[in-house]
């Protein structure tokens, strides 16, 4: 076996050279910004499909977004950042519902008392917003056959809302 004491590869002084690290920071800020870009449109239709009129869509989506900037470098090594800051929007949006109360039951309320939050939650993406279950899934943080699956819980459940739009 063949070694050598030194490597080929001269070494780095970081010190010399401060700028090297700055690019990984900046890195990161770009890839909140793309990501908060993508996102904040249909976070905002989501809340906006979900929450009665009155309710302050843009203070949830702001709300989750601010959290998802202040834990960016946290949520970068968790296994799903998409599901962990879709987690945080739907707590943000629930919070909002809780507050705003109804003058009567809408069809998106009627999702979430009747059903699992993901299949509500894959329904009204679906259906109202009008994404597809590709889409969805992206957003959601999810697998594909998953949004599928929670689409066809809620279609058993609410038939008569079962198609875009009908919500």
């Amino acid at each position: 076996m063949l070694s050598t004491t030194r490597s080929s590869v001269p070494p780095v002084d970081a010190t010399a050279h401060p700028a090297m690290w700055k690019p990984s920071l900046d890195a990161a800020l770009l890839g909140y910004n793309a990501f908060a870009e993508r996102n904040q449109p249909r976070y905002a239709r989501y809340a906006q499909a979900r929450l009665v009129r009155g309710a302050d869509v843009t203070a949830a989506v702001r709300a989750t977004l601010s959290l998802a900037r202040q834990r960016w470098d946290w949520l970068l090594l968790q296994p799903s950042l998409a599901a962990d800051v879709w987690a945080e929007l739907r707590r943000q949006v629930s919070r909002q519902a809780d507050e705003v109360v109804p003058q009567d039951v809408t069809d998106a309320a009627a999702l979430y008392s009747s059903l699992p939050v993901t299949s509500a939650d894959s329904a009204l993406l679906c259906w109202r917003v009008g994404l597809t279950a590709s889409e969805a899934a992206e957003l959601m943080g999810l697998e594909q056959p998953a949004v599928e699956a929670s689409l066809r819980v809620a279609r058993r459940v609410h038939p008569h809302l079962a198609k875009r739009g009908a919500l």
